[in-house]
């Protein structure tokens, strides 16, 4: 792990974005990467931010930057690819690592007399298992081959040529950059003012290269980028074989001979060898047939008869016969309607009242009384005399119910 660097002026950013005037009058954006990005704790989601918020039609971007966090950077870059304004690039002093890839972002890439360029693949620290270790090398190499299709994209050439250059910690001077595609122009000289020269002085005092495990601290030490890899060229296809001279005599040769090929050709001698060569070969032997064994044909004998079937069909023969040549049955008679009888519908008789009831057993209990009492001597009436009334028989339920109901 390396220290964070501090800024000239102390204060802890790494941008700056400021609003500016050109020569004519016309407004810009000015962005300065002057610093490791993402240190300091500021990522680029305030970079983003901020630059969202612009919305001048000129983008300019000065980079001065020894790299730095390799996701910020990819952010950044897509930020400003998907800006609406148009993004000049100029790498001042050093755009190395992930600040590389940052200035390809530029509609229009310059690089000042004696800037640099440097690639290399990423670089991360891991502790763990040999698992662990193996699958923390294989994020590395995708995320190397990322960045180098950011190269390909705007310098040209290939993912595994820009790969190969970045294994080995490419380091570019500003003619060599623009030979490669990295830049489009080596900017003119121009005056910086005192505070730009001072601050520049200052960063680059500040950096310490060494702490960033590079394999080379500046262009000076490493060697020469590799030149461009051959291209392999076209397969050359073999000439065609010339055609002879046209001959006329042997054209019509040759048309002659197609017209007739067996000169003195007689097809009835040929016919008759053909047939003598057919009469003196052997026949060809018939291929053997597999025994199959005799089984003879079942003669044809009908079943017999059983008699009884046989006399019920012939009587029903007959049958049928007589019925066919009786005349047909009229049709009965369709009966006459009959009313139908009225349902009788039976209606069960209202009961007694309840004093009718108890007045005729009141009665009856009266008469029994009078009847077991022994008759008073008295002289007999002259005259006829009357018979005793008959006593009732008494319904007990009926009896019953009224008493339920004289006590209702």
């Amino acid at each position: 792990m390396r220290p964070a660097l501090p800024t000239p002026d102390g204060s802890e950013t790494w941008y700056r974005v400021t609003n500016a005037l050109d020569e004519g009058g016309t407004p810009y954006a000015s962005i300065s990467i002057y610093g490791d990005i993402g240190s300091w704790g500021i990522t680029a989601a305030a970079f983003v931010d901020e630059l969202k918020a612009i919305d001048a039609p000129e983008i300019r971007l000065n980079i001065n930057s020894p790299g730095g966090e390799v996701f910020d950077g990819l952010a950044i870059h897509s930020a400003l690819r998907s800006h609406r304004a148009k993004v000049l690039v100029q790498v001042d002093s050093l755009a190395a690592s992930i600040a590389s890839v940052i200035a390809m972002a530029g509609d229009r890439i310059t690089v000042a007399p004696h800037a640099q360029f440097m690639v290399h693949d990423a670089q991360g620290v891991a502790v763990g298992d040999p698992e662990e270790l193996r699958e923390y090398a294989e994020f590395l190499d995708r995320q190397s081959d990322n960045i180098a299709s950011v190269y390909a994209e705007r310098a040209g050439g290939t993912v595994k040529q820009w790969r190969a250059r970045m294994k080995a910690t490419t380091w570019y001077f500003a003619d060599e950059a623009v030979a490669a595609g990295l830049a489009d122009e080596v900017a003119k000289p121009q005056r910086m003012t005192p505070e730009e020269e001072e601050q520049a002085r200052a960063t680059a005092a500040a950096w310490d290269l060494s702490v960033y495990n590079y394999a080379h601290t500046s262009r000076e030490e490493a060697p020469a980028p590799p030149t461009a890899e051959p291209e392999t060229p076209p397969a050359v296809e073999p000439p065609a074989p010339a055609l002879p001279m046209f001959d006329p005599d042997a054209f019509r040769a040759a048309a002659v001979a197609a017209l007739d090929p067996m000169p003195g050709y007689q097809p009835d001698h040929m016919r008759s060898l053909m047939a003598g060569v057919a009469n003196d070969a052997p026949a060809a032997p018939e291929p053997a047939r597999p025994e199959t064994p005799y089984v003879p044909r079942p003669a044809d004998t009908a079943p017999e008869a059983d008699p009884e079937q046989v006399a019920v069909a012939w009587f029903r023969s007959v049958f049928q016969s007589v019925a066919n040549d009786a005349p047909a049955e009229p049709p009965p008679a369709a009966p006459a309607p009959v009313a139908e009888a009225p349902q009788v519908v039976h209606v069960p008789e209202p009961p007694r009242p309840a004093d009718e009831v108890a007045v005729d057993y009141m009665r009856t209990l009266m008469a029994n009384a009078a009847n077991d009492l022994a008759a008073p001597e008295q002289a007999a009436a002259p005259g006829p005399t009357t018979p005793v009334e008959p006593i009732p028989a008494i319904d007990r339920n009926d009896f019953e119910r009224s008493l339920r109901e004289a006590q209702w």
